[in-house]
């Protein structure tokens, strides 16, 4: 059986939206919301995204399993419906020689009537997050802080990506690389699955969140990731998670964590419901680490 409405966010080859669609009933936008709740019944509009022993005709909006988690993006969606939203950044996907961009936008909202500031609403293929103000101090520029915890560990590895791209075996694996996560990038579907197809969480028993299908794809696409080499490094840090939040990293994961920036850009979201305000980054070397604490940071 076809899809019910289509999930292919491509604008045209090189560019995509970070919405559901580029066209079509999915293509709906904050700007140009949907009349009806329908569209956020996930289970009935993205029913791929779902583990095969969900029932689909039960309720899942924006994917969670209850309702009330996604009480803030209805609140969210009847401002929209109000005019009352305020963007304050988006960006297109884009693919261009050795680089790329991924969809993102963002808004600046209150999300509950208890709450008592505004907060940061990230929104990227189907996934949201809602982060505080105080957590994201420069997202106006454009960057966004990372939060990584590393518990009692006194050194963070992360590789040194001054790699000399001219030469041959590490060009085509750079582009081989950008073209899997472009393709994952084009169609939103296939976006969420894959950016939670390794959370594995309580949270999450609802969703594809353990069948590691980038890997799969990685591997298809040409990609050794499992010899020691610029491919797996590459790989390995393209998949590891960070945080939006710093409790997560200093309270959860802590005592010890680093700091980072990328551009806004530059990240792929978990959803809400997932817990731990995860990113993963497309690009890998467009990390700054500002600090350390309890620890060092080496390649």
């Amino acid at each position: 059986m076809g899809k019910r409405f289509s999930t292919s966010t491509l604008i045209d080859s090189t560019r995509c939206v970070p919405w559901l669609a580029a066209d079509g009933p999915l293509a709906y936008t904050p700007e140009n919301p949907p009349a009806t709740d329908y569209f956020f019944q996930y289970s009935w509009i993205l029913p791929e995204i779902f583990d095969p022993e969900v029932n689909n005709r039960r309720h899942y909006y924006f994917g969670a399993p209850i309702r009330d988690y996604a009480a803030r993006l209805f609140e969210f969606w009847k401002q929209a419906r109000r005019g009352q939203i305020q963007r304050v950044y988006f960006s297109l996907g884009v693919i261009a020689e050795d680089k790329l961009c991924a969809p993102v936008a963002v808004y600046r909202a209150r999300l509950h009537p208890g709450d008592h500031s505004d907060v940061w609403l990230f929104i990227q293929h189907g996934s949201y997050q809602w982060i505080r103000l105080a957590a994201q101090p420069h997202l106006e520029e454009g960057q966004i802080l990372l939060y990584r915890g590393i518990q009692g560990e006194e050194t963070f590895r992360y590789p040194d990506f001054a790699q000399d791209l001219r030469g041959a075996p590490d060009r085509r694996t750079w582009d081989r690389y950008l073209a899997l996560q472009w393709r994952m990038l084009a169609d939103s579907a296939l976006s969420f699955n894959t950016i939670h197809d390794r959370t594995k969480r309580c949270e999450t028993g609802c969703l594809n969140d353990g069948t590691w299908l980038a890997d799969e794809l990685a591997a298809e696409s040409g990609l050794d990731i499992v010899s020691e080499g610029f491919g797996r490094a590459l790989w390995s840090t393209g998949t590891c998670s960070f945080s939006l939040e710093p409790q997560i990293a200093r309270e959860k994961f802590g005592p010890h964590f680093v700091v980072a920036k990328t551009p806004i850009n530059n990240i792929r979201l978990t959803t809400f419901f997932a817990g731990e305000a995860e990113v993963r980054l497309v690009d890998p070397s467009k990390i700054y680490f500002l600090k350390a604490v309890g620890c060092t940071v080496a390649a």
